[in-house]
């Protein structure tokens, strides 16, 4: 365990390093184009899976929940006017006027993917949440049985395996950095990839993870 102690923040830094670094090359680099193609193309695969009125009604979920966190906060009018100067602004500064004409517009649609982006990770959001209910359902015997093999080897002969426990770790961890990146990603994505990740692989690793910690027997007088 101490391994996986030293190594976490390793790794949780290499996430976050990658996470940005996604981040900078959609704002500079992803046209719009292929971010609105991503979009279409996963809403319409959505819509294959669920069925037209349900995917609607996910449709319109992520619809409020963006003009509640993005549009009614006024988070996209101030992003927008960090970095791009008002009119009046640009009448004052007479530096702005050659540099306007390509930067402001190359910012303009820049803050557009980004927004577009967030948008996408509203959708991807609510849609793993429909499969919470199902992910419980399997999450929570795959623990207690973890916790029963953990509390059986306790009280017998049997060990523990450190190497099942360092590496179901490493899988948790790397579900969640994986997560974390694919809601972040400007391709399409099919519905069904990260809630069967999540199904299989997840409670498998925390029933491993919990059957092989380190048994500690207490001791009575």
């Amino acid at each position: 365990m101490a391994d996986v102690e030293e190594k976490m923040p390793q790794g949780l830094w290499a996430t976050l390093v990658f996470i940005c670094i996604e981040i900078l090359l959609i704002v500079c680099i992803v046209p719009n184009e292929f971010i609105d193609m991503a979009i279409l193309k996963e809403q319409d695969w959505g819509e294959v899976l669920m069925g037209k009125n349900q995917h609607d009604a996910l449709i319109n979920k992520t619809n409020i929940l963006y003009s509640k966190l993005n549009l009614e906060t006024g988070l996209n009018q101030t992003v927008q006017s960090f970095f791009v100067p008002t009119a009046e602004e640009r009448e004052k500064s007479k530096a702005w006027e050659g540099l306007g004409r390509v930067w402001f517009s190359f910012i303009g649609n820049r803050g557009e993917a980004l927004t577009k982006v967030m948008y996408h990770i509203y959708y991807r959001l609510l849609l793993l949440l429909m499969w919470l209910p199902y992910m419980a359902v399997i999450l929570v015997p795959s623990v207690l049985g973890g916790y029963m093999s953990w509390n059986i080897k306790r009280y017998t002969f049997r060990h523990t395996s450190p190497f099942l426990n360092t590496y179901s770790s490493k899988i948790i961890a790397f579900i969640i950095a994986s997560l974390c990146v694919s809601f972040i990603a400007p391709v399409p994505i099919p519905p069904m990839i990260v809630p069967v990740v999540i199904i299989t692989l997840l409670p498998i690793a925390c029933s491993l993870l919990i059957g092989n910690l380190t048994k500690r027997l207490r001791h009575t007088k």
